[in-house]
This record gives C-alpha cells, sequence and structure tokens, in this order.
C-alpha cells in the first residue's frame, strides 16, 4: 500500500531477501499515476484499491503516510492478511497544538485496536523497524545475552535534510515530527536491547518507567538563516527533539 519512497525502499529490500520466496505481486495508492510507475518498475500489478487489491495477495506492506496506517492494516486484517507496516506504527493525528492526554489516548487507542484485530484475526502483524537489525545493533544483543552484561546508559540519534513525505509536515497526516519520524528509530533500538537485557538475565523484558521529552521549531525561528540544505516547509511539527528514558532498573536512553 502505497508508491513513493517508503515503497521504493521496501522494493528494493524484498529484492535482497534471501531464503524465502518473498514475491512483490500488487499494488495500490490513490495517485494513479505514481501507482502505475511504481507498477512498471516493480512488475507487480496496479489495482485502483486496496479492496481491489486484497484477494491476490497473502501480506500487505503498508508504505502509506501515518494517518492511514491504523485504516488500511484493520482493513487488511479484517481480509485475514499478514500486515507490516511502516514507521512509525501509528500516533494521534488532531493536530500538533491538541493536548498532550488527548494525543497519548489517541495514539495508544489506536495502536490497540491494530494489536487486538490482528490477534482475534490470527494474523502476524509486524512493525517494520528495521535498527534492531542493523549489524551494530545485533552485535550488542549477543553481547548481553552470551555475558549478562548490563546496559547502563544508551544513546542514539537519527537526523537528516528533511523526509521525502510531501505531507511529513502537516501533523493531521504524519502524527508529528523529528520524534514521530526519526527518533522512532534509535528508540526502538534502546527498547529492543533493554528486553534482550532483561530476558537474558531474569527472563523478563527490562521496560521504560518514566519518559520526558523537549520539542523545538528551530527552522521556523526569526533568526534562522535558510540556506536551502533543509527542508523547512513544515506546518505544525517539530524539526528537532530530545527524549530522556528511565528504564524500570534505574538505567537510562537518550535519543
Amino acid at each position: 500500500m502505497g508508491s513513493r519512497f517508503a515503497a521504493h525502499l521496501h522494493l528494493l529490500a524484498y529484492r535482497r531477501v534471501h531464503g524465502a520466496d518473498a514475491r512483490l505481486v500488487a499494488v495500490t495508492s490513490p495517485t494513479a499515476e505514481r501507482r502505475d510507475a511504481f507498477a512498471r518498475e516493480s512488475g507487480a500489478t496496479a489495482y485502483p484499491s486496496l479492496a481491489a487489491m486484497l484477494p491476490h495477495v497473502d501480506v500487505v506492506d503498508v508504505c502509506s503516510p501515518p494517518a492511514t496506517h491504523e485504516p488500511v492494516a484493520l482493513e487488511a486484517i479484517g481480509a485475514g492478511k499478514h500486515v507490516f507496516v511502516e514507521k512509525p506504527f501509528t500516533g494521534a493525528f488532531g493536530g500538533g497544538r491538541a493536548a498532550r492526554d488527548a494525543l497519548l489516548k489517541d495514539a495508544l487507542g489506536s495502536a490497540d485496536r491494530i494489536v487486538r484485530a490482528a490477534s482475534a484475526r490470527g494474523v502476524v502483524l509486524a512493525y517494520a523497524e528495521n535498527w534492531i537489525y542493523a549489524p551494530a545493533v545485533q552485535k550488542e544483543r549477543e553481547i548481553v545475552e552470551k555475558t549478562g552484561a548490563q546496559i547502563l546508559w544508551m544513546m542514539g540519534g537519527e537526523s537528516h535534510s528533511g523526509s521525502h513525505s510531501p505531507v511529513y509536515g502537516i501533523w493531521k497526516h504524519a502524527g508529528g515530527g523529528s520524534l514521530a519520524g526519526k527518533g522512532c528509530h534509535p528508540l526502538t533500538a534502546c527498547l529492543y536491547l533493554k528486553q534482550v537485557e532483561g530476558r537474558a538475565r531474569d527472563g523478563q523484558p527490562i521496560r521504560p518507567a518514566t519518559v520526558s521529552c523537549r520539542v523545538h521549531e528551530i527552522t521556523r525561528l526569526p533568526g534562522y538563516r535558510d540556506r536551502k540544505f533543509l527542508r523547512t516547509d513544515y506546518d505544525d511539527v517539530e524539526d528537532y527533539s530530545q527524549l530522556h528514558v528511565t528504564f524500570g532498573d534505574g538505567t537510562v536512553a537518550d535519543v
């Protein structure tokens, strides 16, 4: 589902899968021109809608904007299809100026509905987070599992010149800015490694206890000098964020 940047990245990844017969056979997206172009590039069949595509696939890979993740996933799950969901998994789409508690409630509710639907239907639901499979992260997993090492502090980050998505800077489509769109990668790696550590030592994952965060809109400061190196056409999302996580064992992570 989708035919822009994320879909092209996933296409390249599927072509490199070894040991499994993974075939991209169908594509759909709202824009016919892009949908047809992606079909020509990938060799897949283009369909005018998700409903039309579903009978022809085993798995739906959701590569559309975040605000569509829940409805697309639920429709695919309802049809008995396994689902991969691109990051961020889902979110709250009421706007960047909405109350924090309302945003949290909406995001958790959306995630819960997707997870419960997949469980009830008995299909695989996978979150397409690639950082945990990076060689450095997997090496750390191996060390922790073999030695019982304790992770005291982790720091991770991601930055680039701006998203390729035309709707990225609009909260009602993207569900947030740099924290959700970029911070999800290093954060997931941190959460993953603490789960590995806990299971290796005590059989139980170590989970976050507290979270604090600051966000900023640096490229919208009056004194910002726009040299055209960075994308700046944001509507109501942040372009910089800092996240501090304290885990149940008292150790910390900064993103």
